[in-house]
Parts: structure tokens; C-alpha cells; sequence
């Protein structure tokens, strides 16, 4: 009876391994590309990130999470997107940039 149960325990795909490709095929998404400088959020809500922060005074962030990505175009007609973990404070706009996790480099600019 216990080898015979067991058995169905290799019937199940392995869900690590589901979410493992559900996240891949996330990332192999072409970004889209609004502005030169990005925040999107995990809705896929897209903000421009300025350079330039006005002085708001923020006792208690509001956090949500997402992405910034920033577009290059080159010499050749062509650009790089690089894609960043990001989270962004919702009241003063203040974003933070966190590791690097994907660089897309394009022969012909589509943006």
C-alpha cells in the first residue's frame, strides 16, 4: 500500500518549477518604453522619473513596488533598456533603485 500511494507523490508537477517559468516569461516581456526614464509599478502603471524631485516633506511613506527602467538610444538607430528593482513612495515620489535584473539591447530602436 505505501509503494502504491506513494507513487502518485511523481504525478504532480513540481509548482516550483510552474512559478520558476511564469516568472520568466514575465521578464521576456518587451518593455514598454513611454519615457526615457521610468517607474512602473506592478499594476503596469507608468510614471516618468525626473531628475529634478520637488521638496515635499513625507513623515510616512507610502510604499509600492515595481521597476525603473531607463532607454538609451545609440549612434546606430538603436537602444539599451535597463531594467532595475525599484520601489516608490506614492506621496513624495521619491524612488529607490535596488539590483539591476535585466539589460535589453536593441539593433533597430522599436520605441
Amino acid at each position: 500500500m505505501l509503494t502504491v500511494n506513494s507513487m502518485t507523490a511523481f504525478a504532480c508537477p513540481d509548482g516550483h518549477k510552474a512559478e520558476e517559468n511564469a516568472a520568466e516569461a514575465v521578464e521576456e516581456q518587451e518593455p514598454v518604453v513611454l519615457y526615457d526614464s521610468q517607474f512602473v509599478d506592478e499594476e503596469g502603471n507608468v510614471t516618468p522619473v525626473s531628475t529634478h524631485m520637488p521638496r515635499v516633506w513625507c513623515f510616512k511613506h507610502d510604499i509600492v513596488s515595481g521597476y525603473v527602467q531607463t532607454h538609451v538610444k545609440n549612434d546606430k538607430g538603436g537602444c539599451t533598456v535597463k531594467t532595475y528593482e525599484a520601489t516608490q513612495c506614492i506621496i513624495c515620489n521619491t524612488i529607490w533603485t535596488g539590483d539591476r535584473i535585466r539589460v535589453t539591447t536593441y539593433v533597430t530602436c522599436p520605441h
